[in-house]
């Protein structure tokens, strides 16, 4: 599915915050969840060739994969498990049927979910909910009105041709800037043009059914619509060419080109830039960062070369499928069927109440999530966090203080660095302001338009003002968890702070090799291939010497080989580029989270085994079962093109054999299908 109109902004945080998907149960009457069951573990397997499947092989070989899904894993299952812990709050809120307190977090979020999950009124509306806006197209007269009718679009979190707006400046923590970076493709991913693989060339002709089907159903004929559907192709694709890859999305500092508004004006003429920003109320701005300057030279080309009447053709079909979800049925299912069946493989679309539900707690963020964490994230929970976070920032001092290969000067930055780093935990220190938010039962569409011009006036109000570093990226009942290289802040929200994630009275050795494991993954982002262009201060300035950083990639080419060698069941190989930081900070989260565990020991009797397994080799168990989980082809596919993370398999049986430890605790050897030389272990942290 696409994302959500209303974040404008995500456009960029996709490319600025780096997150882990990583998930967990607190004492609610809900089920327990085994710290460790041999149940689930393969012992057919030995760990030196499919660690993997020794530690999770039963689990997942009993795991039928639902046909509402692409994938299931751990992560699925907490994300179900607070689901239905929302769909509760929900029902209850909806059923108050308007005797809430007017403007009351409690009628914003009962009469949201009630107006989603009034689904004969959404039945009856069909496609009138877009009919305005399908007017203001269809009005246009000139390649000028087509501008400004862009710039509303954006005002109202609907981004088609391009992504703009307000974040922090990489070289100026103290400062807002405005950006503006590359968008408006229909396909999740520019290499789905460009590529002429099968599969590529395949799903290109699926893709033109489908905009031909979507604008069927706003009433074009079918030849009509198949003609407009390759006019959109032929402009998206321009685009596509010269848009930055994923690969080249993660390299910052290129991100980072200032222009004055001359400048861009120059460097793009067909656009009037100056006149664009009158229209979002941004007249006091004189400079912007162009993250991608080709792909907004070409956009400038094809203004003044592509026809009003074919850009009309683009608007339509940009405006039908961002807005598909909320619309009846017919759209509905056939935007379900090309994102979801034809893109990932999934059989069935899920329940109404679960889409309704995920969309009301993504829409309303920390409206929801301040109802959450009061319900669910129990203080004891935070001092449990409180303790592993301690001794994972010790263990990594350590390690930043020993390295080899660092010289003394980029070491005092690094150490300096650390000692900056927050970490928050469960909720942000300052809640999110919804007062001029206005929500109402009228309609699904009115209450998501709503939402989107809000949190644009929101993100443009801040030009000028000082950086808030309380803000968070993620909601408090995510099953995620996030470093944000600009605040230099970990954060490790309420919604992943369960089984098998964390547990808040179970065995040390299993915390540490889960939720200390993601402690210390993320902490490392601050020290990867991207966090590393950050200070202390989240400004972007390069304090590495030269060597070091030579020395630092040499060591993580060896990472780049190991997880480009693992492949699909069908021979595609992982793009060990794409997941590169994250396959750092795998392998950083396990050494320094085991240094800290044994730190946490000093002075206490070592654990015996449980069920036969010694403490260091529950550590690495943890940290196994959180990635088990299965995942259709289709979707394993999409994930390696578009996903800096790598599925869990590939973790699993990667991250741990750079551990020296590793090959120790569980008995590996040379001949082991896994096993690396020590040559081929990196040395990082």
């Amino acid at each position: 599915m696409k994302m959500l109109p209303s974040k404008t902004l995500r456009l960029f945080l996709a490319l600025f915050l780096l997150t882990a998907a990583l998930a967990a149960p607190v004492e609610t009457g809900e089920k327990a969840v085994p710290v460790l069951d041999r149940a689930n573990m393969d012992l057919t397997f030995k760990p030196g060739d499919d660690f993997y499947r020794y530690a999770n092989g039963l689990w997942i070989k009993a795991l039928a994969l639902p046909e509402d899904k692409s994938s299931y894993d751990s992560f699925t299952q907490v994300r179900d498990q607070n689901r239905e812990r929302l769909r509760d709050l929900f029902d209850a809120l909806a059923a108050t049927s308007g005797s809430a307190v007017k403007g009351s977090a409690a009628q914003k979020v009962g009469d949201f979910y009630a107006a989603a999950m009034d689904k004969e009124k959404i039945e009856a509306l069909g496609a009138k909910p877009l009919s305005e806006n399908l007017a203001r197209i269809a009005g246009l007269k000139s390649i000028e009105e087509m501008q400004d009718l862009v710039a509303e679009f954006h005002k109202s979190g609907f981004v088609p041709l391009f992504g703009a707006g307000v974040l922090m400046d990489f070289r100026n923590a103290k400062a807002y800037s405005f950006y503006l970076g590359q968008g408006g493709l229909g396909m999740p991913d520019r290499d789905y043009y460009t590529k002429e693989d099968a599969d590529s060339i395949k799903l290109r002709k699926e893709y033109l059914k489908h905009v031909a089907a979507m604008l069927t159903l706003l009433g074009d004929t079918p030849e009509i619509a198949a003609t407009e559907a390759q006019t959109v192709m032929d402009i998206e694709t321009r685009l596509a060419r010269h848009s930055k890859t994923r690969v080249e999305l993660r390299n910052l500092p290129a991100l980072y080109n200032k222009r004055t508004l001359a400048e861009l004006q120059t460097q793009v003429p067909g656009f009037n830039w100056t006149r664009y920003l009158a229209n979002l109320g941004g007249t006091a701005i004189a400079e912007v960062i162009v993250t991608s300057p080709d792909f907004f030279k070409e956009m400038g080309v094809m203004l003044s070369e592509i026809s009003l009447a074919d850009w009309k053709a683009y608007l339509r079909w940009q405006l039908v499928t961002t807005y598909a979800p909320y619309l009846s049925s017919p759209f509905v299912n056939e935007n379900f069927r090309f994102y979801a069946q034809v893109m990932t493989g999934i059989q069935k679309i899920e329940d109404r109440w679960k889409r309704m539900s995920n969309l009301t707690s993504n829409v309303l963020g920390e409206l929801v999530g301040q109802m959450y964490a009061e319900k669910y994230f129990p203080p004891a929970s935070k001092e449990r966090m409180d303790e592993l976070v301690f001794f994972v920032k010790k263990a990594m001092r350590g390690r930043l203080e020993k390295l080899s290969w660092m010289n003394e000067a980029t070491r005092r930055e690094a150490l300096t660095k650390l000692e900056g780093m927050r970490v928050e935990v469960g909720y942000p220190s300052k809640w999110e302001d919804y007062s001029k938010l206005e929500i109402g039962r009228d309609s699904l569409m009115s209450n998501i338009i709503r939402v989107g011009r809000i949190e644009f006036e929101k993100n443009m109000e801040q030009f000028g003002k000082p950086v808030d570093t309380a803000k968070w990226d993620l909601k408090p009942q995510e099953v995620n968890a996030g470093y944000n290289p600009l605040y230099n802040k970990m954060m490790f929200p309420a919604g992943i702070l369960q089984p098998p994630f964390f547990f808040a009275d179970a065995d040390d050795a299993m915390n540490y090799g889960a939720i200390g494991m993601a402690i210390g993954h993320e902490m490392s982002h601050g020290f990867d291939d991207q966090g590393r262009n950050f200070d202390k201060d989240g400004n972007m300035r390069d304090w590495w010497a030269p060597e070091d950083a030579e020395k630092f990639k040499q060591q993580t080419k060896l990472l780049v080989e190991q997880y480009g060698a693992f492949t699909t069941s069908d021979g595609v190989p992982v793009n060990g580029e794409l997941s590169l930081g994250e396959n750092i900070a795998d392998y950083a989260g396990l050494t320094v989270s085991l240094d800290a565990y044994h730190l946490s020991l000093e002075g206490k009797k070592r654990p015996e085994p449980i069920d036969g397994f010694t403490d260091d080799q529950r550590f690495f168990l943890a940290f196994a079962q959180l990635w088990r989980g299965k995942i259709r082809n289709e979707a394993l596919k999409r994930q390696i093109q578009e996903d800096v993370h790598p599925w869990g398999e590939f973790r699993v049986n990667g991250a741990p054999f750079n551990v020296p430890e590793f090959y120790t605790i569980f008995n590996i050897k040379p001949g082991d299908k896994l096993y690396r030389p020590p040559e081929k272990r990196p040395v990082i942290w």
